[in-house]
């Protein structure tokens, strides 16, 4: 004898379910696809994508501690920082120090932003916001990167002038990891959700109806 029972009443997923998926997993694997993408054109773009970075750090660094920083030259996606310490040897800098390290999360919004179902002037808007955000995340860490250095590695000038300064190595070394460890994975996501919030929870109520 045949058997008449529907998908749905012999335990199985309906139909609907099976041709649609998971919109989300979806999505991140779509993302995925696009990450490739926005790798390249981080690295090819990195001269330009890191000139406002690289203006922030200059900012911070000469206008917070003038008596320290000199000047922040950017060479392409590295900086050569600029000490105000001068030896018999000429003046002290901080040579070839990278700064795309704590900007990979501009990659990876491009591939979250390309996934994500939404209007190309939307689009344009959400990438906009996610590199200025970015930006700051990748100026922080060029920031305590230079102190860093300062302060333990330029001795005797450095040691000296940090201790004289209202910022305390600890305090250096915790804003440093911060900046290298959690930053640039968590903001860049963390913006991305918060941009398509009302997108997100209308994925998610839909499929506990």
């Amino acid at each position: 004898m045949s058997d008449d029972r529907s998908p749905e009443t012999a335990g199985g997923p309906a139909p609907e379910e099976d041709a649609t998926g998971n919109p989300i997993k979806e999505m991140f694997l779509l993302a995925l696809l696009y990450l490739p993408l926005g790798f390249f054109l981080w690295f090819y773009l990195a001269s330009v994508l890191m000139w406002f970075p690289t203006r922030l750090v200059d900012w911070a660094l000469t206008g917070f501690f003038p008596d320290i920083f000199r000047d922040v030259v950017q060479l392409g996606y590295r900086l050569e920082i600029q000490l105000e310490f001068v030896r018999p040897e000429g003046r002290i800098a901080l040579a070839d120090r990278e700064i795309m390290i704590y900007a990979w999360g501009m990659a990876l919004l491009f591939g979250l932003i390309m996934a994500t179902p939404m209007s190309a002037k939307r689009r344009l808007a959400q990438m906009g916001i996610g590199y200025v955000v970015v930006s700051l995340v990748t100026a922080w860490g060029a920031f305590w990167d230079a102190m860093k250095e300062v302060a333990f590695k330029v001795q005797p000038e450095g040691v000296a002038a940090i201790a004289q300064s209202a910022v305390s190595p600890t305090m250096i070394a915790l804003f440093y990891q911060l900046g290298y460890l959690m930053l640039p994975a968590v903001i860049p996501l963390a913006t991305w959700i918060l941009m398509n919030r009302p997108f997100l929870e209308d994925v998610v109520l839909s499929r506990r109806r």
